[in-house]
């Protein structure tokens, strides 16, 4: 029986398993369903030795010293990753990172059309025994191979990949612990290494940022390992829970959960640290002025609060409620204009609140008065309770009685929801909607722990 003919009928017979495997593992015991995981996996890392040895032989038949005479060329295709995803229906990037792996692990072409000796014999052997799988025998290869390019003895390499190699099976690494292993060997045998390959990152960095037809703001970026290391810090930092003590609520909670990803969370954080820098005091000024959005809105929907805004430089108009909260607290300064062009307010010049007034309103509230968040005085906005264009709450007034400190993400969500926030003897409340409670119980929120509890 032919290899093919071979792998065809276990194929054949891993439908079977497939086509039952929902159902039987769902009566496993969890030992069972581990074993049964962990033999799964060990068939597919056979399965993907196979898949690497043949891009490896796809791409030696399609060498570019072959010409037209190559593999690839002569099946119509300019490149043997182009062949090898529309032979399998794998992504070319996946095709590329099996046939990379497969040349690799090959011998170099002789003249005579021979085959030198196998460059890492070590991983192809486990690779081959099943015990090691490709993405750590990528690791692996990648890294010794950096050391070879940089002109380490072959024993030397040859004795880094026998270590990873050990490293890994005796420790059980994953790919990514051996992935980290693999750099950390790479750095302590090449110590001179370390200043070029940084010097390629510093190259690579970029940051690119362009409107969408769909309104949105997409691009892609590249940062240099420092540079990831001040993003990755500044972003675990706000998002720790660990940042404040803990949270003091009274009465009944009425929380709406925070049903952001992780993605966009990371983008509201960014989002934050870069409006924070911008307000602070040391940032460039344009005319005496710190970063300025301005936003363009009619009268009649300022009052009304309804329609849209138009921020300058911006093709995509924001709803009335992302411009009240601009209106609230930022530390971007917003500008808005009547219809006629006249100035309705102007930003920090008017109507946010002071420094001291935030001091005070940090002391009552502790930080985001929303039940359950932990977000601290210094990470909050201001939103006035009562707003500002009403009957009881006339412009030109912003006091502490009035102020209320919200996280970004639940200042938005406010200006949006169907809660409502106001102050009850000097006490921020939320309010629900009669949805979540047909008496609209308003609810105290604070951080402050001296406020006197009612008698029983």
């Amino acid at each position: 029986m032919t290899s093919t003919a071979l792998l065809l009928e276990m194929a054949d017979d891993l439908r079977v398993v497939a086509g039952s495997v929902g159902a039987e593992s769902a009566g496993l015991k969890d030992g069972e369903l581990l074993e049964f995981l962990a033999a799964a996996e060990a068939v597919g890392r056979l399965a993907s030795v196979v898949q690497v040895h043949l891009a490896g032989e796809v791409g030696v038949r399609s060498r570019s010293e072959l010409g037209d005479e190559g593999l690839s060329r002569s099946q119509n295709f300019t490149t043997p990753v182009a062949l090898i995803s529309k032979v399998t229906g794998a992504s070319a990037r996946t095709c590329k990172a099996r046939l990379d792996l497969g040349r690799k692990l090959r011998g170099a072409v002789l003249l005579g059309g021979g085959e030198g000796p196998a460059p890492f014999s070590a991983v192809a052997r486990v690779l081959e025994e099943g015990v090691l799988g490709v993405e750590a025998a990528t690791a692996i290869v990648k890294h010794c191979s950096a050391l070879a390019d940089r002109g380490c003895p072959a024993d030397v390499v040859a004795l880094a990949e026998e270590t990873l190699v050990d490293q890994t099976l005796s420790c059980r690494l994953t790919a990514d612990e051996t992935l980290r292993a693999a750099i950390h060997l790479r750095e302590v045998v090449d110590p001179d290494g370390a200043e070029p390959r940084d010097e390629v990152l510093q190259m690579q960095r970029s940051l690119t940022i362009a409107l969408a037809p769909d309104g949105m703001y997409r691009g892609t970026f590249a940062l240099a390992p420092e540079q990831g290391g001040v993003w990755m810090s500044s972003i675990q930092v706000m998002q720790s829970p660990r940042v404040t003590g803990p949270r003091f609520v009274d009465g009944d909670e009425y929380v709406t959960a925070d049903g952001r990803t992780a993605a966009q969370k990371n983008a509201d954080t960014i989002t934050e640290l870069i409006a924070r820098a911008a307000g602070a005091d040391d940032m460039p000024r344009i005319n005496g002025a710190i970063a300025t959005v301005n936003v363009h809105m009619t009268l009649d929907d300022l009052l009304a609060g309804r329609g849209v805004g138009w921020i300058d430089g911006i093709d995509q108009p924001v709803p009335a409620s992302t411009v009240e909260q601009l209106r609230c607290s930022s530390p971007v300064a917003s500008t808005l204009f009547g219809d006629r062009g006249e100035v309705l307010y102007h930003g920090k010049a008017k109507r946010l609140f002071t420094a001291a007034q935030n001091r005070a309103l940090a002391a009552r509230d502790g930080g985001c008065v929303w039940p359950s968040c932990d977000r601290p005085p210094s990470f909050c906005e201001t939103h006035h309770a009562n707003e500002w264009v009403s009957d009881d709450h006339p412009p030109g007034r912003t006091d502490i009685d009035n102020g209320v400190l919200l996280c970004h993400f639940h200042h938005s969500h406010l200006h949006k929801s169907p809660w409502k926030l106001t102050m009850h003897d000097g006490v921020p409340h939320l309010i629900p909607p009669r949805w979540v409670d047909t008496e609209q119980k308003p609810i105290p929120t604070t951080r402050r722990r001296t406020i006197q509890r009612p008698a029983a």
